[in-house]
């Protein structure tokens, strides 16, 4: 008998992406980490476990990059311990009229100028 890996029909062993983890450390700095885990969950998860200690109540967003580099989706929270992570974005969005990759990432630049500004850091 075959065993099955889900309903994907890639053999276990292919490469399917990773996940890119926004967050910041416990003096405000802005970090990154990339985990090629199976979802966005687990790459939470392993963040807080890597880096846990250095992490006070920070808002967290997850970008899933396909094996090509693409970015496909992206989740967000107010607070990494949180474990409700929202979806922001997917690829499928940038299809709808006057939804544009590049308006997207110009907002997300605005709303982390925002949180910046009010969280006291200056650049």
């Amino acid at each position: 008998m075959k065993k099955s890996y889900g309903n994907t029909g890639t053999p276990i062993t292919m490469d399917m992406g990773g996940f890119k983890v926004y967050y910041r450390n416990h003096v405000g700095g802005a970090r990154q980490a990339f985990f090629k885990v199976a979802d966005h969950t687990e790459a939470r998860n392993e963040t807080l476990n890597l880096y846990g200690g250095s992490i006070d109540e920070s808002p967290v967003r997850i970008e899933r990059m396909d094996v090509f580099g693409n970015h496909t989706h992206t989740w967000y929270s107010e607070n990494i311990w949180d474990s409700c992570l929202t979806l922001q974005w997917t690829d499928a969005y940038e299809n709808r009229v006057g939804n544009t990759r590049e308006e997207y990432e110009r907002q997300e630049r605005r709303r982390y100028r925002r949180y910046s500004n009010r969280s006291g850091d200056r650049v």
